[in-house]
């Protein structure tokens, strides 16, 4: 650090540059080391584990999307989140439709509106557990956060700690890396977007957490500017599509790198050891083959962007508190010819809007 000083001093009079531009100039070279300092890869690895019923759902970390599920019967899965976490402040989010189902368990419908019913409900409740998984001793810590039913006499969420997930009721709310309070906000109404870009009325849950780890700040939270739903959003949306779409039509994979390189430099530092952007997407089997650097004979294949028929019917989902947004379902996306009947690939990237108007991407969702 005092070399770095040193360099900037030595030889420089103080005619040419004013003392409080050297200070400035000190000061922002030291936030650059710390943050580079910061930027190593960590020893844990984090994941969420999600047990519900009764819903159809979605749920975020740090408004985030993470995971989603249309239909209510009984789901639980675990998934990934060390790209969606800080350190310090972090958010769960649960954001839910308890759609009213007869007695054999066909969905109810308003008979006026053709809308689905919706209420509480006696089989609904959620267990959100947030868990840390040491990548050299596979030790684990975690604690529990949203764990939720309804009080059917007033209709109102209360706490659920003894629930189907939880038969024991056990609540940690602190580990070494992972604390919450334990107290959850209900922040209705919401709206749930389904896979196929079909809109919900629903609730939402959130619940505050701390991480006590070295992960850095998102790369775009201090770039991406608030975004409103408006004609002129709309079509820069697909524009921005549409360059992508272009990029991936080239082959070009050196500039899609480029475009999408913070998300993977990130993704490679937290979940891959610390990969490079190209070293991570390489890594992935189909990954490597969409963005071009490999390519098997029956592998996937870029198909026609797949838009609504007009932008005014895309249904947009909004995340980052306003200032991230994607088109659902995601219009780029890869077929495989000779299989038919193979499930095609996507990859649903979510974009955010600099003070300049550049469209840039924000991440890859799940």
């Amino acid at each position: 650090m005092k070399g770095v000083v040193s360099r900037l001093v030595v030889g420089a009079s103080f005619g040419k540059y004013s003392t409080w531009g050297l200070v400035c100039l000190v000061i922002a070279c030291l936030v650059s080391l710390s943050t580079s300092a910061m930027a190593q890869p960590i020893d844990r690895q984090y994941w969420v584990n999600i047990h519900t019923q009764g819903a159809a759902w979605a749920l975020r970390i740090n408004d985030l999307h993470v995971q989603s599920h249309s239909t209510t019967e009984y789901y639980s899965i675990s998934y990934p989140i060390s790209v969606n976490l800080t350190e310090g402040a972090n958010t769960v989010s649960f954001i839910y439709a308890p759609l009213l189902e007869d007695e054999a368990g066909n969905l109810l419908q308003d008979t006026e509106t053709g809308e689905l019913m919706q209420g509480p409900k006696d089989n609904f409740f959620v267990n959100v557990t947030i868990e840390a998984i040491n990548t050299q001793t596979q030790a684990k810590e975690g604690i529990h956060t949203l764990q939720l039913r309804y009080d059917m006499e007033t209709g109102e969420l209360i706490d659920f700690p003894k629930n189907p997930a939880n038969v024991i009721g056990e609540t940690v709310h602190q580990s070494e890396h992972l604390r919450t309070r334990g107290e959850f906000q209900v922040n209705s109404p919401a709206q749930l977007l389904n896979g196929s870009g079909q809109s919900l009325e629903a609730e939402r849950v959130d619940m505050s957490f701390r991480l006590l780890d070295t992960i850095p700040d998102f790369h775009w939270v201090n770039d991406a500017t608030p975004l409103q739903d408006t004609p002129r959003l709309r079509h820069e949306l697909r524009q921005a599509y549409q360059r992508l779409h272009g990029l991936f039509e080239e082959g070009n994979s050196d500039a899609i790198v480029r475009e999408f390189e913070p998300v993977w430099e990130r993704a490679g530092l937290l979940m891959a050891g610390g990969k490079s952007a190209r070293d991570y997407i390489e890594s992935m089997p189909i990954g490597s083959q969409l963005v071009g650097i490999h390519q098997e004979p029956d592998g996937p294949r870029l198909q026609p962007l797949d838009f609504a028929d007009t932008p005014a019917e895309d249904s947009l989902e909004f995340m980052g508190e306003g200032r991230l947004v994607r088109i659902v379902p995601s219009p780029i996306y890869w077929a495989y010819p000779n299989q038919p009947d193979k499930e095609e690939d996507v990859m649903p990237m979510v974009f955010y809007r600099t003070s300049s108007g550049d469209w840039r991407i924000a991440d890859v969702d799940s």
